[in-house]
C-alpha cells in the first residue's frame, strides 16, 4: 500500500512540474561584452502595436536567466540592454529558448528556441540572402546598362527575374506548409506588403491558416490588410477605363494609348525615383514600341510647366495626361495609387498582367511577352 502511494505521489509531482512548465517559459542568456549588473529588459508588444516592458533581469558573470509567462497567442518580443542600442528579436513560445548576444552586434546573435524561432530565423536568414544577391545582381545590371552591354544586361535582367520568382515561391510554400505556425502569417503579409501575389490569392491562403493565429496581434493585422487590399484594381483583374486632359490640352483615354502591351505609368516631376527610374523606361519604350509596346503616363503634377519640363528633359515619348491635382488625382485614386512611381502592365485586352515592375523586371517581363 505504501508503494502504491509513493507511486501515486510520484506521478502527481511529475504532472504538477509538467502543468508548471506549461504556466511559464525560460530564456537562458550567455553574453559577450556585457558589464556585471547590465540590465536586460523583455518587451511585448500589444494588440494596438505599443511596446511595453513586461519583465526585467541583469546580467551575471555574462549569463542570464528569465521565466516568463507562458504564450497564449504567439507574437514577437525582444530585449533591450541598459546603455545599449538596440535589440534582439525573437518569438515568444511556450519552450526553453537560448540566446548567444555579443553586445557589439545584437544583430549577430544567436537564438535557438523550439520550432517556432527555428523556422523565424530559417525564414529571415533566407529572405536575407535573396536580398542580398538582388542588390548585387541590380547593381551589375545598372552597370551593364550605363555601358550598353546589351547581352550582358538582359542575361542579368533575366537572372533578376528567376530569384523573383524564387523568392515569391518560398514565400508562399512558407506560408503553405506552416499553417500553424505564426511565421505563415509573416510571410503572407510580407507578399501582400511587396505586392507579388495578388490580394484575392493571399485571402485565399489566409483562410488555410489555424483559426486561433487569426486572433494574434499578426494575424488582424493581416486580415485588415487583406480587407483593404480586396477588390482593388489588382493582377488579374480588368484595367478601369479612363480620360484626362493631355499636355495640349486634348482629352485623352486609356483605350487611345492601348497596344498589343501597355504600361500605365504614375510619375510626377517632382518624384526623384520615377525620374531616376525615366530612363530605363525609357529604354524599354524605344526597345519595344515598335513591337507593340505602348505607354501612358499618368502625372500626380499640379504645376504644368513642371510637367512639362519633365517630359522634355527625360524624353518621354509616349501619351501623357493629368489633372494636375497632386495626390487628389481621380485616375491615381480609382487605380489605389497611395506611392510613385507605380506601374500597371496590361495586356492586348486590357486586363493587368503585372505590377510595379522596375529596372530589370520590366525588361524582362516585356521581353518574355514581346520577343
Amino acid at each position: 500500500m505504501t508503494r502504491i502511494f509513493l507511486l501515486l505521489l510520484a506521478i502527481s509531482i511529475t504532472l504538477s512540474c509538467q502543468n508548471e512548465k506549461k504556466d511559464s517559459y525560460i530564456i537562458y542568456g550567455s553574453t559577450s561584452g556585457f558589464e556585471n549588473g547590465t540590465s536586460v529588459y523583455v518587451n511585448a508588444l500589444s494588440q494596438s502595436n505599443r511596446p511595453a516592458v513586461i519583465d526585467s533581469t541583469t546580467i551575471q558573470d555574462g549569463k542570464f536567466e528569465i521565466e516568463l509567462p507562458s504564450v497564449e497567442q504567439m507574437d514577437f518580443n525582444y530585449l533591450t540592454f541598459n546603455k545599449v542600442p538596440g535589440n534582439v528579436l525573437y518569438l515568444a513560445e511556450n519552450n526553453p529558448i537560448e540566446m548567444t548576444i555579443y553586445k557589439d552586434s545584437l544583430r549577430s546573435s544567436i537564438i535557438d528556441g523550439g520550432s517556432e524561432n527555428d523556422l523565424f530565423f530559417e525564414y529571415l536568414i533566407k529572405v536575407q540572402d535573396y536580398n542580398k544577391k538582388r542588390i548585387e545582381l541590380n547593381n551589375q545590371y545598372q552597370i551593364a546598362s550605363k555601358l550598353k552591354e546589351t547581352e550582358k544586361a538582359q542575361n542579368l535582367a533575366t537572372q533578376l527575374s528567376d530569384m523573383f520568382n524564387q523568392e515569391k515561391a518560398y514565400r508562399t510554400e512558407i506560408a503553405k506548409n506552416n499553417p500553424n505556425s505564426i511565421v505563415s502569417v509573416m510571410a503572407l503579409t510580407d507578399l501582400l506588403n511587396l505586392k507579388v501575389v495578388p490580394a484575392r490569392q493571399i485571402k485565399e491562403l489566409y483562410t488555410t491558416v489555424d483559426d486561433s493565429l487569426k486572433k494574434t496581434r499578426l494575424g488582424k493585422n493581416l486580415d485588415q490588410l487583406i480587407r483593404n487590399s480586396v477588390g482593388r484594381i489588382d493582377v488579374g483583374s480588368e484595367a478601369v477605363s479612363f480620360s484626362a486632359p493631355s499636355p495640349e490640352g486634348t482629352t485623352v483615354s486609356l483605350k487611345d494609348a492601348m497596344g498589343k502591351l501597355t504600361i500605365i505609368d504614375f510619375w510626377a516631376s517632382w518624384c526623384k525615383p520615377c525620374r531616376i527610374e525615366n530612363p530605363n523606361v525609357v529604354r524599354v519604350y524605344n526597345k519595344y514600341h515598335d513591337k507593340g509596346l505602348n505607354i501612358i503616363g499618368v502625372s500626380l503634377d499640379r504645376d504644368k510647366k513642371k510637367w512639362l519640363e519633365a517630359i522634355a528633359a527625360d524624353d518621354l515619348q509616349w501619351s501623357h495626361v493629368s489633372n494636375l491635382q497632386f495626390w487628389q488625382e481621380p485616375i491615381a485614386k480609382l487605380y489605389g495609387v497611395r506611392s510613385i512611381p507605380a506601374t500597371f502592365l496590361l495586356d492586348e485586352n486590357g486586363k493587368i498582367i503585372a505590377k510595379n515592375l522596375r529596372g530589370a523586371a520590366l525588361e524582362t517581363k516585356i521581353a518574355e511577352l514581346l520577343d
